[in-house]
């Protein structure tokens, strides 16, 4: 039942729009074998220009056989195999960004000179006579 509301809600009239492009929001292909496969589609009206999508409320979606499409429609067609085509090169994308990073090389240790090995022996021996005449 209606109660009457003192402080009445205004909601301004928004302006007419007019979104003259489709965006494909959502493209899903599931091919479990060559001869079963489905295509969806969902479509979405856009404006290029401002970059607004509409809502979902305004969204298009396409059911479809794969293989149907693929024997009916030439440019899905040659779409496809496009997509194929690619998928050596993203899968070695792919393989790229996955791999774990190269360790930073490590500076090499300098080399001893045999005189300061030398003059480092000599001093333990001393070391050890020291202790040694105790």
């Amino acid at each position: 039942m209606p109660i009457e509301n003192e402080n009445p809600l205004v909601i301004p009239a928004e302006a007419e729009k007019t979104l003259s492009q489709i965006w494909v929001s959502s493209l899903n292909v599931n091919v479990p074998t060559a001869s079963d496969g489905s295509l969806y589609l969902q479509l979405r009206p856009c404006d290029a220009a401002t970059g607004e999508i509409a809502d979902e409320e305004y969204a298009k979606g396409l059911h479809l056989s794969f293989w149907e499409v693929i024997s009916e429609v030439p440019e899905a067609a040659a779409a496809m195999q496009s997509v194929f085509d690619a998928v050596p090169a993203i899968e070695a994308f792919y393989d790229a960004k996955m791999a774990p990073p190269e360790p930073e090389p490590q500076p090499e240790p300098e080399p001893v000179e045999e005189e300061e090995e030398e003059e480092e022996e000599e001093e333990e021996d001393e070391e050890t006579l020291a202790t040694d005449e105790e």
